[in-house]
């Protein structure tokens, strides 16, 4: 959702125009956390656990745009077109996961178990977007 204002230049065929308002949309981290080594003897072992978080967040959009009429010798009046570059930021998003498991082998104990710990990732969602766009204006 965005309000846009602008400066109509010359016999109003052409609008130049700052935009800004909310943005909202899904955000997700997905990713696999994995642990491996040998313990002595040598008896490698390996443990993999994935994790994943998504949610909807709310964030703003800033942009600068033009819009103008196709020249009517082409096309009917009613036509025009856009070109608009967007920043929008939607915000963070952290996940985590924890990795516990069994290592593996080892002799006369079986196995061993494993804790490696917590793992927190912070990610932050912007994005950069440039459009064009044809528009039939209805009067």
């Amino acid at each position: 959702m965005r309000a846009r204002i602008g400066y109509v230049w010359g016999n109003g065929q052409l609008l130049s125009y700052v935009t800004g308002g909310l943005a909202y949309g899904e955000v997700k981290i997905n990713g696999t956390n994995r642990i491996s080594a040998t313990i002595p003897g040598p008896i490698p072992f390996s443990y993999s656990q994935a994790f994943g978080h998504s949610q909807v967040n709310t964030g703003w959009v800033v942009g600068y745009g033009t819009e103008g009429h196709l020249p009517g010798n082409w096309i009917p009046g009613n036509w025009t077109w856009k070109i608009e570059g967007l920043y929008m930021d939607l915000g963070s998003l952290d996940a985590t996961g924890v990795t516990t498991g069994a290592a593996g082998p080892v002799p006369a104990v079986g196995f061993t178990p494993l804790t490696g710990g917590q793992l927190t990732t912070h990610t932050h969602f912007t994005d950069g977007i440039l459009r064009a766009g044809l528009n039939y204006q209805f009067h």
